[in-house]
């Protein structure tokens, strides 16, 4: 009989395809669109306790459902970010976790780009304008360079290097980085490190965010920390939501503490109407956008199908989110 993959959400087809040389697979996108009503709805969640593997993007997987699906052997994530996965439950289960942490790494840093820009020259307040017939308006879409401005980078991983390089030596900006993980020679050519997140903050007349969701992150960006930029300063995060405290920067926003933010990533997805960010001035928001390329999702729908593939026949896959599970046993027997 073969594995059952359950799948909740659409991935390219080139990871389906891999799947179903092998596998049974339930993709109920096909038949009900994957709204986030649907995606918590116990119809729509039930395949996942009959599956022995199950791929997700946004789709939540609990302890609750670990205990429940009793043949899971494998989560694969179509992405970076696993904090909609219980990765402390999975990893006691002994179950492996999977994920995509080089698939989309050029993407999310053509999109920070493509953010730090358009804040720079207020392209999309200058779009507005024009298509509601404010031509004559245009005067006020004054906007900076960005060569020779200093770009702050909190976290230096994949994408965070690529957004370096290209800043460095395609824009021309002076990069100053802060990751207290990374060997300060790393790309000691293009970039600057500075030993503390405030040091950072204060030089930086653009910051842009590229760190997992941890405890040590979470509101990263916070009221406290808001009063070390400059009041040039403009914020960038396609990390995570929850790095920023979204009521602390609306606030600094409004206040003219800084100039600007763009964010593709919130506290919560989709963004409630209601949230203060939509009413604060001088921001660019993006739905969560920034890997949707044809190619990242080609990458991250193949790396994820083969990472699962892997774990089915017993393989060591080659991306883990909790490696540990892989880790030889000690062996406690005296030698003689």
């Amino acid at each position: 009989m073969k594995p059952v993959v359950f799948i909740p959400e659409p991935i390219a087809a080139i990871g389906l395809e891999l799947l179903r040389n092998e596998c049974e697979c339930l993709i109920p996108w096909v038949e009900a669109p994957t709204t986030p009503a649907n995606l918590q709805s116990s119809s729509f969640r039930a395949p996942l306790f009959d599956a022995d593997a199950v791929i997700v993007r946004l789709f939540k997987v609990t302890q609750e459902d670990m205990i429940k699906a009793k043949r899971l052997k494998v989560i694969g994530k179509h992405g970076v970010g696993v904090d909609n996965i219980d990765l402390e439950a999975a990893t006691s289960a002994g179950i492996p976790v999977v994920f995509t942490p080089t698939a989309n790494a050029n993407a999310v840093a053509e999109h920070t780009l493509a953010l730090i820009l358009a804040l720079a020259r207020q392209i999309n307040p200058a779009s507005n304008a024009l298509m509601q017939g404010r031509y004559h308006e245009r005067g006020k879409f004054q906007g900076v360079e960005v060569a020779g401005k200093t770009l702050g980078v909190i976290g230096f991983g994949r994408i965070g290097k690529r957004v370096a390089q290209i800043a460095a030596q395609g824009l021309q900006m002076r990069v100053h980085v802060h990751d207290p993980f990374v060997p300060r020679d790393t790309q000691a050519d293009l970039v600057t490190f500075e030993e503390t997140l405030e040091r950072l903050m204060r030089t930086a007349d653009f910051l842009t965010l590229h760190v997992p969701l941890t405890e040590s992150t979470r509101h990263l960006i916070n009221e406290q920390s808001l009063e070390w930029v400059k009041p040039s300063c403009r914020i960038i995060n396609t990390s995570r939501g929850s790095v920023i405290d979204e009521a602390a920067l609306a606030n600094a926003l409004t206040s003219g503490k800084i100039s600007g933010a763009a964010l593709d990533v919130f506290v919560e997805e989709p963004l409630p109407v209601d949230n203060v960010l939509l009413k604060a001035p001088n921001t660019l928001l993006t739905p969560h956008i920034s890997s949707s390329t044809q190619e990242s999702l080609e990458n991250m729908s193949l790396q994820a199908a083969q990472g699962v593939l892997d774990a089915l026949h017993g393989k060591t896959p080659q991306y883990l989110a909790n490696p540990e599970l892989m880790k030889p046993k000690s062996n406690n027997k005296e030698t003689t």
